[in-house]
């Protein structure tokens, strides 16, 4: 039931991409850009539903949908859409959701101070993962000769 439903969100996204590209003139590529962005945002969201009564998932989803925004006035704008946009999109979302509760981790025994150890080299490697993938929308197009 949920693959019928999936497939069926994806056509229906497609049709509307499509009729907006027609109708109005928003490119595809804009198009699926927003439904990633939003996609990500969520994610950030549900992830911070399960925090109760702290403040940090908020802060987290106000700077990814800055983050998620500023992308659009990046080089990634200018680039044909594929299937790495979500990763555009996610890599950095994910980074800081993981550096905000990483900063919030309450440390009261040696116990604690080695998890956010792990946490802070964690993240240490996300964000370096991070900065890998942003580059890419640097990198030169090649063209098919």
């Amino acid at each position: 039931m949920r693959l019928a439903l999936a497939i069926f969100g994806i056509a229906a996204f497609l049709a509307f991409s499509i009729t907006l590209e027609n109708e109005v003139g928003i490119p595809f590529k804009t198009t699926f850009r927003i439904a990633c962005a939003i996609t990500c945002l969520i994610f950030v969201a549900k992830v911070g539903s399960e925090y109760q009564g702290e403040r940090w998932p908020q802060t987290a989803l106000l700077i990814a949908a800055l983050v998620n925004l500023s992308l659009f006035f990046s080089p990634l704008a200018h680039l044909p859409a594929s299937k790495g946009d979500m990763l555009f999109f996610g890599a950095p979302d994910a980074a800081i959701v993981f550096a905000a509760r990483t900063i919030t981790y309450r440390v009261t025994d040696d116990h604690q101070r080695a998890v956010r150890q792990q946490m802070v080299l964690g993240l240490v490697l996300a964000l370096a993962f991070c900065a890998m993938i942003m580059s890419m929308m640097f990198f030169p197009q090649r063209f098919a000769h």
